[in-house]
C-alpha cells in the first residue's frame, strides 16, 4: 500500500478534524514544525487551505482549514 505524502497527511487530518493550529497539526500528523510550515505555505499557495487567526485570551494562534472546494473533492462536504 502506498504511503501518504506529508501534504496528503495534512489534508486528511484537516478533513477529519476541521480547523487546527500548528501545534495540533504537529501532534496529529507527527510531521516536524519546519516541514509543516513549508507544506502549509505550499498548500495555501495552491488554494487548498485557508489560514486565519484564533484568539484565546491574550494569545493569537494561526489556524488552518481546508477550503470548501477541497472538501468537496475529498467527498467530505
Amino acid at each position: 500500500m502506498k504511503s501518504l505524502t506529508q501534504k496528503q497527511k495534512i489534508l486528511v487530518v484537516l478533513a477529519k478534524r476541521g480547523s487546527l493550529t500548528l501545534e495540533e497539526l504537529e501532534r496529529y500528523t507527527k510531521i516536524s514544525r519546519n516541514s509543516l510550515l513549508k507544506n502549509l505555505t505550499e498548500l495555501a499557495a495552491e488554494g487548498k487551505i485557508s489560514r486565519g487567526w484564533l484568539h484565546i485570551g491574550d494569545k493569537k494562534y494561526r489556524k488552518y482549514s481546508l477550503k470548501v472546494l477541497v472538501l468537496r473533492e475529498l467527498g467530505v462536504d
